[in-house]
């Protein structure tokens, strides 16, 4: 034995025997069976299936993609449908580290959504809102100040993050809780650790936190500049268009945490008018593609862009 370790006292980890394994294995089954088991449903019926029902506590979800091709909007979307009582998704809250925007900026976007408004009209200062519109506006806020989402806005370090996660986990010890955080790149490095460290050691934290809490938590980050190159947005070899794990920055660390790794595209924005071998059209596409997936299925599930309104659509609903 390793003369330094006979000099210090371990505290032992716990043990679970096979037995106390099967009765949680079948605890589960069972929730199931009597459809009992929490999930949460989102509004696209595509990606309920593609996760097996819905997003799942204790699992944690990474969702990349490139600056400006909306993942900030579709996890505001998904806080919007967490919290909503027709998708059957009830006595869930959800702890927002909003570290890219202010928490007035994220109501602004369900704003947008809950009264059909376009986006760009909200925030205007050209041709701004006029008092009788504020008026019809202000009617829906009694609708969205119940929705159970807390913001936090201040980047920090890990350490003050797990802190935050478990004070709120603590305080609503009866609810289920999800934990979501964007972006991956404004988390704090603690002394010491590059960029890089910092993303391993996040996931392994998140680990932690699904396993302690019971938490359903969604991580968002950032795509590096490979699909930006010439030859991957070439239209002659459409094999090359759909982002894959090395597109990811810090792909490594997080691809291991993760059970679900998903990657938001909207193809248009890099000048292509057909995306992939099956050569989609790319007027108002948003691909969501699932690269890895413990339990469910990966693949592309397709999304129509109406970001207008604060939201994407079903593919399948022609718009007016």
């Amino acid at each position: 034995m390793d003369s330094n370790l006979q000099t210090k006292r371990f505290t032992s980890l716990q043990i679970k025997t096979a037995d106390q394994a099967i009765k949680e294995a079948d605890k589960f089954l069972e929730e199931g069976a009597l459809n009992k088991r929490p999930f949460l449903a989102t509004r696209w019926q595509k990606v309920n299936t593609m996760l097996l029902g819905g997003f799942h506590f204790g699992q944690t979800y990474f969702l990349a993609g490139a600056s400006g091709h909306g993942k900030s909007f579709f996890v505001n979307m998904l806080h919007t449908d967490f919290t909503s009582y027709y998708l059957g998704n009830q006595d869930v809250k959800v702890l927002h580290f909003s570290f890219e925007m202010h928490a007035k900026d994220e109501m602004i976007r369900k704003i947008s959504q809950l009264n059909d408004v376009d986006y760009r009209k909200l925030v205007s200062s050209d041709k701004p809102l006029t008092v009788q519109e504020l008026d019809l506006i202000r009617e829906s806020y009694s609708r969205m100040k119940n929705k159970n989402v807390y913001y936090v806005e201040t980047p920090s370090t890990r350490d003050r993050i797990y802190a935050t996660i478990n004070d709120f986990c603590n305080e609503f010890k009866d609810s289920k809780i999800v934990v979501s955080l964007d972006h991956t790149l404004l988390v704090t490095p603690n002394a010491g650790e590059n960029e890089i460290q910092s993303l391993a050691e996040l996931g392994k934290m998140f680990i932690q936190v699904r396993k302690e809490f019971g938490t359903c938590n969604i991580l968002v980050g950032q795509m590096n500049d490979k699909m930006e190159s010439k030859e991957r947005r070439d239209p002659t070899n459409p094999s090359l268009h759909y982002p894959t794990k090395t597109d990811i920055h810090g792909s490594k660390q997080i691809y291991h945490s993760a059970d679900v790794v998903m990657v938001l595209h909207q193809p248009i924005l890099l000048n292509l008018e057909y995306y992939g071998k099956k050569r989609f059209p790319t007027t108002d596409l948003v691909a969501l593609h699932c690269l890895k997936n413990r339990t469910g299925v990966a693949g592309l599930t397709r999304l129509r862009n109406n970001l207008t309104h604060g939201r994407f659509d079903t593919y399948e609903e022609k718009l007016f």
